[in-house]
């Protein structure tokens, strides 16, 4: 007994310990990554029939070839298990069919899989101390698994995907809401001016609904895409996001994914080098019922506590469209963060330095981005039209370009200063529990126990002048206090 159990474990550890030399793991990746490739071109629609097919053929090699890797690994495994077996037959210690009966007793595979995972998850941990150790600046990693990003190209293959997930939801959901959400909330303004941090807060207010996380990639199913994924039982650590800002996100962090349904229904506005403005006579009455609909699903799919469950959602795109918002949804709420121009432009520019890196290391950080409508920064940079802004004038890759850009956005915005609810920054780092109160009340939601100030810096947001020139900066100086005076 003793003799089968001990020739067994070591056939087992042998077994491993093949896989392990032989680098299966790197080939199996590699073979996922080629499928990856294949199925992310015939779904890009960058790449006309020729690329595509190119890019198929090759990854079908590729496959092939990991295929015959993982058959002669495999094999070798295999070989290296059996080696201990038949030594300890041949030596007479305890004969192979003994052996061959233990290992497949349930509670010797029981035992093997329990020590395997141990083994799995404190070689998994020392990998993850030796990565924090590496990188004390932060988690700035692709987290998506292979089989992840297949779902993700699945998804975004095309609008009519997203939209049959929607109508699907529609009939295999019981008690959908059917009414729209009629006094939604707008948190907008440029990237890195603070919605994120905004919206984190409003978040933990019990009427507050948004799109988290755990709604990708079909984010127009959220409550049917929850179910088949898991529900509660799937979940993520908390990591820090690729911006590299400090803010930590797990599958219940809320998001901006509402541009994902803006692109669906108005891609014209994303044709061409920038994102043109949306005004008052764009409406669409299809796209904007299946934009309430949204709304009022992903409001039942948080199923909060609330009596009086609101829409909420962050997304810098809305600049682009706050005349549109406020004639579609009359009774919707606007809320504009601001920081001082020469602070935002300098966080703008980091940022469009940090994607560029990003989305050369890793082209699926590009797709995603892309997909989701995210086009501040890197590779896939698109700014919106706003009148005034000449994309030309300034390389991106200096600080006049993000400060020129600052000016004429929020000059766009100041046509609609009565309607919109101005917060700033400095008040935000300065006196957060205040500030947010009073935010809260404006929107008539409750602020209860929620420690604001747990959501924000406390240090004051301050930045090198010496980026941008003298003209430019005076320029925006002027917006910026024709704007903080309607605070």
């Amino acid at each position: 007994m003793i003799a089968a159990v001990t020739v067994s474990l070591l056939a087992a550890a042998a077994f491993a310990f093949a896989l392990g030399r032989v680098q299966l793991v790197p080939v199996a990746r590699g073979a996922m990554q080629a499928t990856t490739a294949g199925l992310g071109a015939l779904t890009n629609s960058e790449l006309d029939d020729d690329a595509k097919e190119i890019a198929v053929r090759r990854a079908g090699f590729t496959l092939i070839g990991s295929a015959f890797g993982l058959f002669w690994r495999i094999g070798l495994a295999l070989l290296a298990a059996s080696a201990p077996i038949f030594l300890a037959d041949v030596a007479g210690l305890v004969p192979r069919d003994a052996v061959f009966v233990m290992m497949l007793r349930w509670d010797f595979l029981l035992i093997v899989t329990a020590l395997a995972i141990v083994l799995y998850e404190i070689l998994r941990r020392l990998q993850v101390h030796r990565d924090v150790v590496k990188s004390p600046e932060g988690d700035t990693k692709n987290r998506y698994s292979g089989t992840d990003q297949i779902v993700h190209m699945l998804a975004f293959s095309s609008p009519v995907v997203l939209r049959t997930a929607s109508a699907l939801e529609d009939r295999l959901v019981r008690r959908l809401p059917r009414d729209p959400e009629t006094r939604p909330i707008f948190i907008t303004s440029l990237a890195r001016g603070g919605t994120t941090a905004v919206l984190n807060a409003l978040n933990d207010a019990p009427e507050i609904a948004a799109h988290t996380y755990r709604d990708m990639p079909f984010v127009t199913a959220p409550t049917l895409w929850d179910k088949v994924a898991g529900g509660k039982k799937r979940g993520v650590e908390r990591h820090q996001r690729a911006h590299g800002d400090g803010l930590e996100i797990d599958l219940d962090t809320p998001e901006a994914f509402e541009e994902v349904i803006w692109k669906m229904f108005w891609p014209e506005k994303f044709e061409g080098n920038t994102i043109a403005l949306w005004d008052k006579d764009d409406r669409k009455p299809k796209a904007e019922q299946f934009l309430g609909r949204q709304m009022a699903k992903v409001v039942h799919a948080r199923q909060g506590a609330a009596d009086r469950p609101r829409y909420c959602s962050k997304n810098n795109g809305n600049i682009a469209r706050i005349p549109f918002l406020l004639e579609t949804f009359p009774e919707c709420q606007i809320v504009v963060p601001m920081r001082r121009p020469e602070c935002h432009a300098a966080s703008l520019l980091r940022q469009h330095e940090n994607f560029l890196h990003l989305q050369s290391e890793d082209d699926f950080i590009r797709r995603y981005m892309a997909d989701i409508g995210h086009f501040e920064f890197g590779r896939i940079h698109k700014p919106i039209g706003f009148d005034g802004f000449d994309p030309a004038r300034f390389d991106p890759a200096s600080g006049d370009y993000w400060l020129h850009y600052w000016t004429q956005a929020f000059r766009e915005v100041w046509k609609h200063r009565d309607r919109c609810r101005f917060v700033l920054q400095d008040d935000l780092r300065a006196t957060p529990d205040d500030t947010m109160r009073a935010v809260c009340e404006e929107l008539r939601i409750t602020a209860g126990p929620i420690q604001f100030e747990d959501h924000f810096r406390t240090t004051p947001d301050v930045a090198s002048k010496e980026l941008f020139s003298d003209a430019l900066l005076a320029e925006a100086e002027d917006v910026y206090a024709e704007l903080r005076s309607a605070v």
